[in-house]
């Protein structure tokens, strides 16, 4: 079958290589239909967090397919049912996974699509646990962004985000633009979005957004205008970069939530009186790591599905572009030279 595999930095190969076969009783084979690419992907492959590989393998943790085989003890999938990946694997057993702290798994430290063989490849096997049935009206492409997704609902719930509270989303390339979406399903009051791309911001308002701030303005000055003075309850940090991560601090009103929801991929560096704006403000700061809750793969996954279902989640325009296999490493050379504003998919569904 066609892969993309993973050997280091740099050094993702086209490569044909054998069909996986379901090896055990609760394995499912899944022909891939879609796989996005993450900004961790591409930190491992074109970033500072790359790493040779003793086993290489197909790359990709955002993906979609279509039941082709299931084990034996499988009962609940079917050939031809069509499924999202929850792409962490866990033990299920130890006292984090099930105390709902199930991303912070003591036991298990493999990811499908980093060390496990991933999306990235026309077939994949994997457990029956990380398998997401999808519901009928929810397409391929949108099963491909159930990962993503999923990362903005658990943001949400494990900052502890409570309808009416006033939110504001620092950043909005695709997680953001998400956050955005769900914010507004679960009923933020001014919610705000904060980045220096007027088409983000655009499709930010469209998306739900109350308020849009370009930051390379007096972004404070409209922040304290739009709530009163008061500043934010809760600040979803989406960005990832120095600006973002002490901007959200400013936008946070007193005893409120900053939500770190974006992985930075270089050092960030506070002065003391930076710093010292988290004391005076008394704030809480939330970091967020992937998106499962207890029972695994968690509640974040259903409502994903619900919000598929409902309409209430566009995707759309979150999409730069689909490519086939081959054309991927152009596709690299494009967000190198930032001509890639959106989510890239690559296109498996034709491949064999």
């Amino acid at each position: 079958m066609k892969a993309l595999v993973y050997h280091g930095h740099e050094d993702v190969r086209l490569s044909e290589i054998p069909k996986p076969q379901v090896k055990t009783e609760d394995e499912v084979l899944i022909k891939v239909e879609y796989a996005g690419i993450c900004g961790s992907d591409l930190a491992r492959i074109i970033g500072s967090m790359g790493r040779k590989l003793d086993t290489p393998v197909p790359h990709g943790h955002e993906f979609s397919g279509i039941v082709e085989e299931i084990g034996a003890s499988v009962h609940d999938l079917k050939p031809g049912d069509r499924v999202a990946v929850a792409p962490k694997v866990v033990c299920g057993a130890c006292e984090n996974c099930t105390n709902n702290k199930v991303g912070q798994c003591s036991a298990e430290k493999r990811f499908i699509g980093v060390t496990l063989p991933g999306g990235w490849a026309s077939y994949c096997v994997l457990p029956r646990v990380n398998l997401v049935k999808l519901p009928d009206s929810v397409s391929a492409v949108q099963g491909a962004f159930f990962e993503p997704l999923t990362v903005a609902i658990h943001s949400a719930m494990i900052s502890k985000f409570q309808t009416g509270s006033s939110a504001a989303v620092m950043g909005c390339g695709s997680i953001g633009l998400l956050m955005v979406q769900t914010l507004h399903y679960f009923g933020a009051s001014n919610l705000s979005a904060f980045d220096i791309n007027e088409e983000k911001l655009s499709l930010a308002k469209k998306y739900g957004s109350a308020y849009e701030v370009n930051t390379s303005g007096n972004w404070i000055d409209q922040a304290n205008e739009i709530t009163g003075g008061r500043l934010y309850d809760f600040v979803f940090e989406a960005g990832g970069v120095e600006f973002t991560e002490k901007a959200s601090i400013l936008l946070a009103g007193a005893q409120a939530t900053v939500a770190y929801v974006g992985t930075p991929f270089s050092d960030i560096h506070f002065t003391a009186r930076e710093f010292e704006e988290i004391n005076r403000r008394e704030l809480w700061l939330k970091g967020i790591w992937q998106s499962y809750s207890t029972p695994f793969p968690g509640e974040e996954w259903t409502i994903a599905g619900k919000m598929f279902s409902e309409g209430k989640v566009q995707i759309d325009e979150l999409i730069d572009r689909v490519i086939k296999p081959e054309e991927l490493h152009v596709t690299l050379e494009d967000i190198k030279n930032k001509k890639v504003t959106g989510k890239v998919l690559i296109d498996f569904s034709k491949e064999v």
